[in-house]
């Protein structure tokens, strides 16, 4: 439920921002095609944007050198950095939260791996 809701709330913050680049649609008719233009950009932004996601998605799930390419190629666009930075912190602070509570138990190796991970992929775009 938790990462739906995260997953909800990206992907509206996402089409707010693809929003604030459409154009205000006028009643002339010359500028109707133009707002056409803008309606159908606005559309192939929000679906390249719920592309994004979904593979920001994956690649957080399989947390390997591919998945990190792909958090690097997302993260260090200037566009969605912010976006994607907290995301990956607000991973890091629930996965830390979770090895803290397992502490000494067999789950903590899988959940300080998934730290070092989130931490990695906070580095490699912070670097950028």
């Amino acid at each position: 439920m938790r990462k739906l809701f995260k997953f909800t709330f990206l992907a509206v913050t996402l089409c707010t921002i693809s929003s604030l680049y459409a154009t205000v649609p006028s009643s002339s008719p010359a500028t109707s095609q133009s707002s056409d233009m803008a309606s159908r950009t606005l559309n192939d932004q929000t679906y390249q944007i719920g592309l994004m996601v979904e593979a920001l998605q994956s690649a957080l799930k399989k947390r390997d050198e591919e998945a990190l390419q792909t958090i690097y190629r997302y993260g260090t666009d200037s566009r969605y950095y912010s976006m994607i930075r907290g995301w990956l912190f607000q991973e890091l602070v629930n996965v830390e939260s979770l090895l803290h509570a397992h502490k000494g138990k067999k789950s903590s190796i899988k959940f300080q791996n998934h730290s070092n991970f989130l931490k990695k992929a906070i580095r490699s775009i912070d670097l950028e």
